[in-house]
């Protein structure tokens, strides 16, 4: 027995705000969803070029995610070689703790400002290079054969 919803009479008011929700979707998915690209994602901190990596449409996605995944992979070995670096350092050491940790959030900070430029040049579609990391991104890039 098939259920037919378009003959159920529904009172007019909650009609009325089936239709407006309707229109809210559609305009959502028209505004948002639909003209989303997953390129965008290739600098989103420590994962987001895994997907546009996989994808791989054009040399332009490919040396996003390249510069994606190495600033990932820098900057997350750095960061974990710091913390754990700072509990072989003795606790009447006070001062230098602090730096390691200031260094810490100092490294964050620097990662994050690079996502952002990095995004803001993809929503430009332009192929830029950030001083000193495109050297590195060529040369661990090209060993690993990505």
């Amino acid at each position: 027995m098939v259920l037919d919803l378009k003959n159920i009479k529904l009172p007019e008011k909650l009609n009325l705000y089936l239709k407006k929700a309707m229109a809210l979707s559609q305009h959502i998915y028209i505004q948002y969803i639909k003209p989303f690209d997953i390129l965008n994602l290739s600098y989103f901190p420590f994962i987001g070029w895994f997907v546009p990596m996989i994808l791989n449409r054009d040399d332009f996605d490919k040396y996003h995610a390249k510069q994606g995944f190495v600033l990932a992979v820098f900057f997350t070995f750095t960061c974990s070689f710091l913390y754990f670096f700072k509990y072989f350092v003795p606790e009447r050491a006070d001062i230098v703790q602090l730096v390691v940790i200031l260094l810490i959030y100092v490294l964050y900070i620097i990662y994050f400002t690079i996502c952002y430029l990095g995004t803001k040049m993809i929503l430009r579609r332009e192929i830029g290079e950030f001083a000193y990391i495109d050297k590195y991104v060529k040369m661990l890039t090209s060993k690993i054969d990505i």
